[in-house]
């Protein structure tokens, strides 16, 4: 999804440090949830908001990537600790099998097992966060951990909603996804430059509802995006699904609601959900709300001077849009293929 990342070795560099932060800290607790949570780590990930906190301390004043501080370094696991918790207890919610093409830790060590992995590893979070040397910042991690809670109690009550609207659903989306994003760039922000922490937030924030809003519509459906990771399975509705159940009545609408409490997400199914979501401008919609949020992020790059922190924030932006401009593609092409 995003090449941006793998364009500079020096950021690789960057990453890799951040792992070995987050390794060390797991790696000192022989305690069962801290060997599960370690191999979880382990498995890999896209360490997509512990480089955009380095990025974002670095980009305000126009500066190269260079060799970040301990204490960025430690904030940055933080993030990534606290993305891993939620992993853990998004699986437990969603009965998830796999993760990462992996035995998630739900099915190999059970679901009591990986709901105290997650909270084993938000209290490793605060601890890197209180040995920062930032206490300016405590607060704001507080305050993301809540309204994260928030955003995963709002989905759980919207499963299965099919009056489930626009507003309700970003809702959600920018607590349970963004608002780590934002937490993610405001902090790295703070640290170095705070004069523009808020622009950094926002950067975050409209970055974060972009990509959750992409991968809401990888995961759909099994297959139109080869994701094989179906939301509709377990009664998540995304934007072009919003569409739709605004727009059916009667017969029509009792028909799509049966298909989806029966788990019956057969290609000859999926390709009539996808017919359904371009008739009512669904998928169009979606992408039309993605690059808006796209949008919305570069301007907030647009008063800082260029640098190399600059510039790879601004390909995460692009890699995203092409990102998006692909999937509208997966979609036409899915329901044009002849039907199996």
């Amino acid at each position: 999804m995003i090449q941006a990342l793998q364009k500079y070795v020096i950021l690789d560099k960057v990453i890799e440090r951040c792992n070995d932060v987050v390794v060390k800290r797991l790696g000192e607790n022989k305690h069962t949830e801290a060997s599960i949570a370690l191999e979880s780590f382990n498995n890999g990930g896209k360490r997509l908001r512990p480089a955009l906190l380095v990025l974002s301390a670095m980009a305000p004043n126009g500066g190269d990537i260079g060799d970040p501080d301990a204490t960025l370094l430690d904030l940055a696991g933080a993030v990534e600790l606290i993305h891993l918790a939620t992993l853990f207890h998004d699986d437990v919610i969603d009965d998830v099998d796999h993760r990462r093409k992996k035995q998630s830790a739900r099915l190999k060590y059970g679901n009591y097992a990986s709901v105290l992995t997650g909270d084993y590893a938000l209290a490793e979070a605060l601890e890197l966060v209180q040995r920062s040397g930032h206490p300016e910042v405590m607060p704001e991690f507080i305050r993301a951990l809540r309204v994260l809670v928030r955003g995963e109690s709002l989905e759980m009550q919207h499963k299965y909603d099919y009056n489930l609207n626009e507003a309700e659903y970003s809702d959600i989306i920018s607590e349970k996804s963004a608002s780590l994003f934002a937490l993610s760039c405001k902090v790295g922000a703070m640290c170095k430059s705070p004069e523009f922490a808020d622009t950094m937030g926002n950067f975050g924030w409209n970055l974060g509802m972009a990509f959750q809003m992409i991968d809401d519509l990888d995961d759909m459906l099994d297959n139109p995006n080869k994701s094989y990771d179906c939301d509709l399975r377990n009664g998540y509705l995304s934007l072009p699904m919003i569409r739709v159940f605004g727009n059916l009545r009667n017969a029509h609408r009792e028909e799509l609601i049966q298909m989806i409490e029966a788990a019956d997400f057969s290609p000859k199914n999926e390709r009539f959900i996808v017919s359904l979501c371009m008739e009512y401008r669904g998928i169009e919609y979606a992408h039309e709300r993605i690059v808006g949020q796209l949008t919305k992020a570069s301007q907030s790059l647009e008063r800082f001077s260029e640098g190399q922190a600059h510039d790879l924030l601004r390909n995460v932006v692009s890699d995203l849009t092409t990102y998006a401009d692909n999937q509208v593609d997966n979609f036409t092409r899915f329901l044009a293929e002849p039907a199996a």
